[in-house]
């Protein structure tokens, strides 16, 4: 099972923990945000949200899970069948617009120009480009990279797309030009994010002993900074549009509790503030305009994207 199709599967499994606990119907958060909002409540489960270079729109994956009997060696066992699919929508409106099936990990290319993203439909996940309504799939490289490539995000001055791919039992940090040549190996890491407004500085998850922990790395220099420490396990990491602030999720209220919530910190690592809190479990951060963030949640037993204004220290 490839990285695409596995951490989505991982997504459903803690989902399904959360399952048999009585999950509250919203979020909890602290006074550090404001105006908690729930902005999509389809019956999928859905998470990894994308802001439009314009403020205006999301991007997001959803899965639509079945399950069906069958039979293996003569046992009769269940089947679990997944759709992946990735859906948009204009933000604070209820309609929702399908765009691509067999895709996940979206994001806008700059200037709201069309859609980057990675394609799982083949037998190895590649980067594919499409327009703003999902039409066209145009392959960035005939083939993979890797053995999974995912995360694509593009330079605001469309000269790189950096994306993730896995080498060898381990996830890397590539890039290439946008017509899939040039291509190199950055460093290891997952997650990854651009700085909004230094695409030089980008952001991602590594493995640190035996948690996981936020990095970001400066392009020109190489040089790397380690943001979050501790016994617990810290993730998903995503610059605020000024660049001066980073969200991410933590399992730091709790570590011995899979569940996750929402922390701000500003972009050298300090001031920490903690956003949601409780029983619910929250992933995946992102900024829209001011201060405007978006995270997954999984209030009332279904993972849905909420939005909250966060109260920044002076």
């Amino acid at each position: 099972m490839n990285l695409t199709k596995g951490a989505l599967v991982v997504t459903l499994f803690s989902m399904s923990s959360h399952l048999m606990a009585q999950v509250p119907s919203v979020p909890g958060i602290t006074g550090n945000a404001e105006n908690l909002t729930r902005e999509t409540s389809d019956a999928s489960q859905e998470f990894f949200a994308r802001v439009s270079p314009d403020g205006k729109f999301l991007l997001y994956n959803a899965i639509d899970v079945s399950y069906s009997l069958g039979l293996t060696n003569g046992r009769i066992e269940v089947k679990t069948n997944k759709n992946y699919r990735i859906v948009r929508k204009e933000i604070g409106k209820p309609i929702t617009n399908p765009l691509v099936n067999n895709a996940a990990y979206p994001t806008w290319l700059p200037n709201n120009t069309g859609v980057i993203f990675s394609y799982i439909k083949p037998e190895k996940a590649v980067i594919v480009r499409s327009d703003i309504n999902g039409v066209g799939l145009n392959y960035i490289s005939p083939g993979a990279m890797g053995e999974d490539d995912a995360e694509p995000v593009v330079l605001k001055d469309n000269s790189k797309i950096l994306f993730t791919t896995k080498m060898s039992n381990s996830r890397m940090i590539c890039s290439m030009d946008m017509k899939g040549g040039n291509y190199s190996v950055i460093t290891e890491g997952a997650h990854l994010s651009l700085n909004p407004l230094n695409n030089n500085r980008i952001i991602y998850n590594i493995m640190v002993g035996k948690t996981m922990q936020v990095f970001t790395m400066d392009l020109k220099t190489g040089e790397k900074t380690q943001l979050t420490t501790g016994d617990y396990n810290n993730r998903d990491g995503a610059f605020s549009r000024d660049g001066k602030y980073i969200a991410f999720a933590s399992n730091r209220e709790n570590p011995k509790k899979q569940n996750k919530h929402i922390y701000v910190m500003k972009a050298d690592g300090s001031d920490l503030v903690q956003i949601t809190q409780g029983e619910t479990d929250e992933s995946d951060p992102t900024w829209g305009d001011s201060n405007l963030l978006f995270f997954s949640s999984n209030a009332e037993k279904n993972y849905n994207i909420w939005k909250a204004n966060i109260k920044f220290n002076k």
